[in-house]
């Protein structure tokens, strides 16, 4: 398994990412406060296909319970929100085709200049849209100091941002 870990992250750096790093599950900090920040902190809730506030969307303890039965994955950082999502889709594609039927990325939707959800439309890209990181229950934060990866809160929108994505492989 160390062999795979190693090409995944030598892929994604190939592919553009500026930092990737493997994780094991139990690194992985669940909190479902992240919830309520989605709820009440993003101009996205409500309209976005990937958002937690989609009908039908899993609730965060949903999906821990679904993260938690992978053993790890490969954590993918760079500081444009479509590069990062293009690498951990890349990833996620490599390693299914690699025998991981069940890789499956989470990343910031940058598909689109603006997501279909705000004019009430299907989503363009419905097998390539996967849900956000932090949109799923994860403290990205605790997450990725672990690993020494930059994060930082914002004091101003125009700030330069670091994007996380992470494929769960198993």
């Amino acid at each position: 398994m160390r062999h795979e870990k190693d090409f995944y992250l030598a892929k994604a750096l190939e592919l553009g990412a500026d930092h990737a790093v493997a994780f094991e599950t139990s690194q992985i900090v669940f909190d479902p406060r992240t919830l309520i920040k989605c709820m009440f902190g993003c101009d996205s809730w409500g309209y976005e296909h990937t958002c937690p506030s989609r009908p039908g969307a899993l609730k965060p303890w949903e999906y821990q319970r679904i993260f938690e039965r992978y053993s790890w994955g490969i954590i993918i950082h760079a500081t444009e929100k479509r590069r990062s999502q293009q690498v951990s889709f890349a990833i996620e594609s490599q390693a299914f085709t690699d025998g991981y039927y069940f890789a499956f990325s989470l990343s910031d939707c940058g598909l689109c200049a603006e997501c279909s959800g705000y004019d009430k439309q299907p989503c363009r890209f419905p097998k390539k849209a996967r849900p956000a990181f932090h949109s799923v229950g994860i403290d990205v934060f605790a997450t990725v100091r672990q690993f020494g990866l930059p994060i930082e809160t914002l004091s101003q929108r125009e700030e330069p941002q670091n994007w996380y994505s992470a494929v769960f492989i198993e």
